[in-house]
């Protein structure tokens, strides 16, 4: 008989370890059921131990073990991922197992798939990261040069994007020549396709090409010997679930863990990956690059213009809509950016000053306009961060007043006025709710393509459609409204999509503002990644943020009472360590949303204390490390 430890793979689960009788010596690692309280999820053996070496211990306990029925393991997790999460663990303050949930793929840990089986080996390949600061093109240029080199040894690599609209584009520029190398792991495949590629990873006669998103990046390979992130900066890595895990942290733990290499790339990476480069925490991959040059030249239009009742307000300025006719007349295309969905992002009343809000996440609601089937237009509130969906009010829920006003640029405004100046072009339009599938976005596209003298209005959302070639202007139509977004990287973002534009246009980038020009918008005009850096780095250094400090964010809600108990529970359990504590903005008398900022030092050797107090906080306080918005 034997006491068997396990992890429960729940997800966000507060449990760490479970105990069990056992009558088999599971091997550690192995996929087993569990019975928890009238149900059996999936949980993995972490320890076992015979019984006469747990004798004492099990009769101080002050319960019983249950017996574990027997069965049949449904497969072993390798212990590099098992050693990966464990070494996470010291980083996030969760357990074992919620990492391992987040780190297996869905089909392994639903018990869809068995997980491959593989021995593990550790690498003698060197871990430091290593960064790759280049254009899209350049960038696939190094990684195909890479990729050929550790194929040529006879090992394989693993090439991680963001999100599933980036896997074409990886496929398209990587997979030529060695196609029957080539796997591909998409989050949206179909069970029969996911098998396929379980099928193809599992062949090791041939050392592979694994090309996927986060969601399969963990699997292990004996011979795999490189990891690529490619996108480096893209906030899709990471993970909108608890323990709200970034990947790109995960993998470095990964490759560290088992010793293989691992690259960093992107146009623009990360302020914290740049200075740990500068420090020789990381390394460059090839050569530093200081500045990128462009074909197409960035223009910025000042808007000094006032609207006026003979004159109202308009998006379009003189001289951007004289670009993009010349460009249309030329049977060319535009991209005209957008940086929210829908109308407007806000819209309150005018007089009481009330803003309508979803009531179950708290944000504004989004105003968008639909065509119905009958062809009239119907106006909506969306939340973007529920995706709850009612008719639009007619008055003020809290005065009765009709004077209601949108406020914001919203990509349908864009979009509404862009058919007015330019009446005589087909004009596309993109966003979450007209692209809500990858075909839709991607038939979307593509009959951009297929037309000249077009226009695409598009947020976002866009961009990993969008191939390097066959547009010719492309233009951030409200500047002020692109970097509204309130978080701590807005300029490292706003930078990074200016550069992203200028590659993917080949007459003209132009940036409309209100506001007077900045260092920021100078350093895109010229490319200059090196000053852009020394500038950022400098002055996140004197506000204290990251790379030099983590952020620790913790968030509840609930009613005044509850808030301040819960903030009471927060503070005796983190004594010894200063937090910030606010409301969010988007709080209301009848729900207050609270916040706990911590900031330490990545210097200080207390933050492994910080964390082992944070893991005895309730589930229901979201912790987050390093989030994009601490407000």
């Amino acid at each position: 008989m034997f006491v068997i430890q396990v992890i429960p793979l729940i997800r966000a689960t507060k449990i760490d370890t479970l105990s069990y009788y056992s009558s088999v010596e599971y091997p550690l690692g192995t996929f087993l059921n569990i019975p928890i309280r009238n149900k059996d999820p999936p949980a993995i053996v972490m320890e076992v131990k015979p019984v006469t070496e747990s004798k004492s211990a099990l009769k101080n306990a002050s319960f019983t073990l249950k017996k574990l029925p027997e069965q049949k393991p449904l497969s072993v997790v390798p212990n590099n991922v098992r050693l990966t999460a464990e070494r996470l663990a010291e980083i996030y303050p969760t357990s074992v197992g919620a990492l391992l949930y987040q780190l297996l793929p869905p089909g392994v840990r639903s018990g869809d798939y068995q997980y491959p089986l593989v021995s593990s080996l550790i690498h003698n390949e060197d871990p430091a990261p290593q960064v790759l600061t280049a254009a899209s093109k350049e960038r696939f240029v190094a990684y195909r040069s890479h990729i050929r080199s550790i194929l040529a040894r006879r090992g394989s690599v693993t090439f991680v994007v963001p999100t599933y609209a980036h896997l074409e584009q990886a496929r398209k520029n990587l997979s030529q020549g060695i196609e029957d190398r080539v796997v591909i792991f998409s989050p949206i495949d179909h069970k029969e396709e996911q098998r396929k590629a379980y099928s193809a990873y599992e062949d090791t006669s041939l050392a592979k090409l694994i090309i996927t998103t986060p969601t399969h990046a963990y699997l292990d390979r004996v011979d795999l010997l490189s990891i690529i992130i490619d996108r480096s900066a893209s906030d899709a890595y990471r993970s909108n679930l608890r323990p709200y895990l970034d990947h790109r942290t995960a993998l470095m733990t990964f490759a560290k863990t088992t010793g293989r290499s691992i690259i960093l790339g992107d146009i623009l990476p990360r302020t914290e990956d740049e200075y740990k480069r500068r420090q020789e925490f990381f390394n460059t991959y090839e050569s530093e690059t200081k500045r990128i040059a462009f074909t197409s030249p960035l223009t910025i239009i000042e808007q000094k213009d006032k609207s006026t009742p003979e004159a109202p307000f308009s998006l379009f300025s003189k001289e951007l809509q004289t670009r993009v006719d010349n460009v249309l007349a030329g049977k060319g295309r535009v991209f005209l950016y957008g940086a929210r969905r829908g109308i407007a992002p806000v819209v309150t009343c005018i007089d009481c000053g009330y803003i309508f809000r979803c009531p179950e996440s708290h944000t504004p609601y989004s105003l968008i306009k639909t065509i119905s089937k009958t062809g009239n237009e119907e106006r909506w509130f969306i939340s973007g961060t529920s995706g709850k969906k009612l008719r639009a009010s007619d008055t003020c829920p809290d005065c009765g007043s009709w004077r209601l006003r949108s406020r914001g640029i919203g990509i349908q405004q864009v979009y509404d006025e862009a058919q007015e100046k330019f009446p005589r072009s087909k004009i596309f339009l993109l966003d979450h709710l007209a692209g809500s599938t990858r075909k839709r976005a991607e038939k979307i596209i593509s009959d951009f393509y297929e037309c000249r003298s077009a226009i695409l209005v598009a947020t976002q959302m866009a961009l990993p459609y969008l191939s390097e070639s066959g547009i010719n202007l492309s233009a951030i139509v409200s500047l002020d409204a692109a970097r509204s977004n309130p978080t701590w990287r807005a300029d490292e973002n706003i930078f990074r999509l200016l550069l992203e534009l200028r590659e993917m246009s080949s007459q003209e980038v132009i940036v409309q503002t209100r506001t007077e020009p900045d260092s920021v918008l100078d350093c895109a005009k010229h490319g200059s990644i090196e000053v852009f850096y020394d500038e950022e780095i400098k002055l996140r250094e004197v506000l204290n943020y990251p790379p030099f400090f983590t952020f620790i964010l913790l968030t509840w809600t609930g009613d005044k009472v509850t808030v301040t108990e819960t903030e009471t529970v927060i503070k005796t359990i983190t004594q010894g360590f200063e937090g910030n504590f606010y409301n969010n903005p988007n709080s209301t008398k009848a729900k207050i949303l609270r916040h706990a900022l911590f900031r330490v030092n990545t210097q200080s050797k207390d933050k492994p204390s910080l964390m082992a107090k944070l893991k005895h906080l309730p589930p229901y306080i979201k912790i987050e490390i390093d989030p994009g918005r601490i407000v």
